[in-house]
């Protein structure tokens, strides 16, 4: 098990990132209400963010940005904090509203996730004294913490699915957006696909800006982080 998880080290620490982060919009943490300092991170109504989870993964993500040779000096360090605190508190807000809705992501969506990783397997077989060993090494997690939070950040993801569904472009949109923004229509059709992709992203990324305040104004959200 050793030579395997020392083969795939690197594969493992990333595949372990991307599961706790996800998929997680950057929201700034200015448009919460902040309280005095204690152990708690930050409040989404009634649920706790702890430091310890906080401390957890802004670890975890400046130790990436080290091996990948980028100095993370004091600045960075409190950058990083910072985006992972409004990832994690997106990622709340994100469950609650999914709660609310009857979204759920079942058990057999999460063994499915982490048998099929390749970094997990060893020979084509999922190898669980590898996965154990990888998480409590890698980011100091139990196998039911990380699975848990695997299931936060697929509802979240599903959340965002069910959001961004509802909004689609028109051709009239498209052709309008582009004439506004380049003063003509010259080379529209050689452009249209990245236009498109890139005015739809504008698109979801307000909504989910417009959701997120009208969240705010019904669950109270703080924030502790100096």
């Amino acid at each position: 098990m050793i030579s395997f998880l020392i083969k795939h080290k690197k594969s493992i620490l990333i595949i372990t990132l991307a599961f706790f982060i996800g998929s997680i919009v950057y929201l700034g943490l200015d448009s919460y209400s902040r309280g005095a300092f204690n152990t708690t991170a930050a409040t989404v109504g009634g649920t706790e963010i702890s430091y310890r989870q906080l401390y957890k993964v802004s670890e975890d993500r400046a130790r990436a940005i080290r091996n990948q040779g980028i100095d993370v000096d004091e600045d960075m360090t409190k950058f990083i904090q910072q985006q992972v605190l409004a990832a994690l508190i997106s990622e709340e807000v994100l469950n609650q509203a999914a709660h609310k809705i009857g979204l759920n992501v079942a058990d057999y969506e999460i063994a499915y996730d982490i048998q099929s990783a390749p970094q997990f397997n060893d020979n084509g077989r999922f190898n669980r004294q590898a996965y154990a060993y990888a998480l409590k090494h890698s980011l100091g997690m139990t196998t039911a913490e990380f699975e848990e939070q695997l299931r936060k950040t697929k509802l979240a993801d599903r959340f965002r699915g069910v959001l961004y569904s509802h909004y689609k472009l028109t051709p009239e949109e498209i052709k309008y957006s582009y004439k506004v923004q380049n003063g003509n229509m010259k080379d529209f059709e050689k452009n249209k696909a990245a236009f498109s992709a890139n005015l739809l992203d504008t698109k979801m990324e307000t909504a989910q800006k417009a959701f997120f305040d009208q969240f705010n104004n019904q669950v109270n959200i703080k924030t502790y982080l100096k």
